[in-house]
């Protein structure tokens, strides 16, 4: 009975080996018997094999997150996406108002709204619209869509 952990020990630990990526081979018990586990090892590696060939094959990258921009001026939402290795290029900008007009210049506007939400998976496919305002207060304000009510055409003087 003695004989059996001893034999055991060399087994469990050329499996752990062959978990872990090495490779056994010449691991012998105190009494010079060969382990039967290397002929495992090898098996375990020709099954490793096509494993490894697949690994040399670029994996696909999971879908980026749409990342929280809600209150950040565009400019701070190009330089975030950049940082997170997404092309600035993807964002297009919006009014939030139907009676504002966005200028040229909108690097110092407001984000009010984001169109994926912030959290939903962001396939590079799929463009992302930012809603701007050029105060941050204006996120806030509307009527029917309107920045100003009296250019809602539903407002009653």
């Amino acid at each position: 009975m003695v004989r059996n952990p001893r034999r055991l020990a060399p087994s469990v630990l050329v499996g752990v080996l062959a978990l872990a990526g090495c490779s056994g081979g010449g691991t012998q018990t105190d009494d010079a018997t060969p382990a039967t586990a290397p002929a495992t090892v090898e098996s375990s590696t020709a099954t490793a094999s096509p494993p490894s060939a697949t690994a040399t094959a670029p994996a696909p990258t999971p879908d980026a997150v749409m990342p929280a921009l809600h209150s950040r001026t565009y400019e701070q939402a190009r330089t975030e996406f950049s940082r997170q290795d997404l092309s600035p290029a993807r964002l297009t900008a919006a009014a939030q108002h139907k009676d504002v007009t966005l200028p040229g210049d909108h690097d110092d506007w407001y984000i009010c709204d984001t169109s994926p939400r912030p959290g939903a998976p962001l396939p590079a496919t799929t463009t992302v619209t930012v809603r701007l305002a050029q105060d941050f207060s204006d996120c806030t304000t509307s009527f029917n869509g309107y920045l100003y009510e009296e250019n809602d055409p539903a407002s009653t003087p």
